[in-house]
């Protein structure tokens, strides 16, 4: 189980990285990023593949790619459609980890002691609400935030199933059709808005560069995902339901970026708000944690 820690210790730094160039280069358009940034995965993975020789084209790698382009359009869409890039990222995350929980202990069948982990679950979506700004309105308005974090919780799940029917593939497997499946979706979303927007993104050179570069990052946290939900092992140690709703602390990460680097929440107000949210849930987490015995 302690490789399922580390994994998860690892996708959570890293998850909580890769879009600092966002913050950097405030104007640099997100599709430009989601562009290079897969990019940068293909490259990393197809480098490992071919040194491990570990090249294939599983289809349930490819499938699980594809889902995650669509999980990255709907939180896209949401931050312009919703005019809140802060909540629609905690709403879609919330979303993310109800989903992946619920999938792991209905669908996989994943033991849980419910006396910790629905406190668990109660004190993720708790302390996340603290970090949503009143947006006002209806919630349905919000529909493409919750949908694109309901893709995010799930997009796994094609290929645990296929694993739970025989599929044998290792990690590093799994993460080349997967890198390749995120690539391709990509491209062909943003070739797309290329058209309808008739005026291609603009890619300069150095953000461009650093957003390739975290792409590559962003392939070894996926590695530490794995490790963490164990998709791949049989009887994984931490599972759906617990390690991908662990690896979603990432949140917790990119807020420290934006208060130390970035100068975010700069009143006393924000940040106590701030603090007492993130005690909220690291205790989900302990609970969590604690429900897998």
């Amino acid at each position: 189980m302690g490789n399922s820690y580390i994994g998860a210790l690892l996708a959570i730094f890293i998850f909580g990285s890769y879009m600092v160039p966002l913050k950097k280069w405030s104007s640099y358009s997100s599709w430009s990023f989601l562009s290079m940034m897969t990019t940068g995965a293909l490259i990393c993975s197809l480098v490992i593949a071919f040194v491990t020789g570990s090249f294939n084209l599983n289809p349930m790698g490819l499938l699980c790619g594809l889902l995650w382009v669509a999980g990255g359009a709907f939180c896209f869409w949401a931050v312009q459609a919703e005019a809140d890039l802060a909540g629609a990222g905690v709403r879609a995350m919330g979303v993310s980890i109800l989903a992946s929980f619920l999938s792991g202990v209905l669908l996989f069948g994943e033991p849980s002691n419910f006396a910790l982990s629905i406190p668990a679950i109660v004190c993720f979506l708790v302390g996340l609400s603290r970090l949503t700004p009143s947006s006002g309105g209806s919630v349905f308005k919000n529909w493409r935030s919750f949908l694109g974090g309901f893709v995010f919780g799930t997009y796994l799940i094609p290929f645990k199933i296929a694993t739970a029917h025989g599929l044998q593939l290792s990690d590093l497997e799994f993460m080349c059709p997967l890198s390749i499946g995120i690539f391709v979706g990509s491209q062909i979303l943003v070739g797309i808005l290329m058209l309808k927007r008739k005026k291609a993104f603009d890619f300069p050179l150095v953000p461009s560069l650093i957003c390739v570069g975290t792409g590559a990052l962003w392939t070894f946290g996926m590695h530490g995902c794995f490790w963490a939900i164990a998709p791949i092992a049989a009887g994984g140690s931490l599972g759906y339901a617990v390690g991908y709703p662990l690896t979603q602390l990432n949140l917790l990460v990119n807020l420290c970026w934006g208060v130390i680097v970035f100068g975010e929440y700069k009143t006393a107000k924000e940040r106590i708000k701030l603090l007492l949210a993130t005690f909220v849930i690291l205790a989900g987490a302990v609970l969590l944690t604690l429900s897998k015995g």
